[in-house]
């Protein structure tokens, strides 16, 4: 059974802005180094049409239960892989997003920026699923904590990035 996800972000800027942080290799790369990675790869490939496909490797220490240990080791390695459609016009995007752990674990969804107040939102929607037998749930459930943690600590760059490029 799969644990399902929900995380909604805002950010202070249009979509248009906040898409141009979001894709943006150095942002990336910074996103990480907050958010505990070890190392990290980034890689923006455009499409002809205006999609952008962003893909980020990131190796993690395993915060995982001691059950799971011995199938993960004490770092993880996760590549998403987000494929974001052409904007519309008021810069609102959507994306398929697969996240492919090292581990017995992945995680797929759909992500949705989009206006909201003066600024714009970023929609999560997915779920985790584990191949653990017996511990699978647990893994699903720290996972989901640990991407909120992400998730809220990539709020705060974002900030720190938008303020920093004013």
């Amino acid at each position: 059974m799969a644990k399902e996800f929900t995380y909604k972000q805002t950010f202070g800027s249009d979509p248009v802005t906040v898409f141009a942080m979001l894709r943006n290799q150095d942002y990336v790369q910074a996103k990480c180094a907050a958010t505990g990675s070890l190392e990290t790869t980034v890689k923006v490939s455009e499409g002809t049409d205006g999609s952008v496909t962003i893909t980020s490797t990131r190796v993690l220490p395993a915060e995982v239960p001691a059950a799971a240990k011995k199938f993960v080791g004490e770092t993880i390695s996760a590549t998403e892989t987000q494929m974001w459609s052409a904007p519309a016009t008021d810069g609102a995007r959507t994306a398929d997003v697969t996240v492919d752990f090292s581990g017995p674990l992945g995680f797929s969804g759909k992500l949705s920026l989009k206006p909201f107040g003066d600024g714009s939102e970023v929609l999560t929607e997915g779920s985790f699923k584990a191949s653990v037998p017996f511990v699978g749930g647990t893994i699903e459930s720290v996972a989901a904590e640990q991407t909120a943690r992400y998730l809220g600590a990539e709020e705060r760059v974002a900030a720190e990035w938008q303020r920093d490029c004013d």
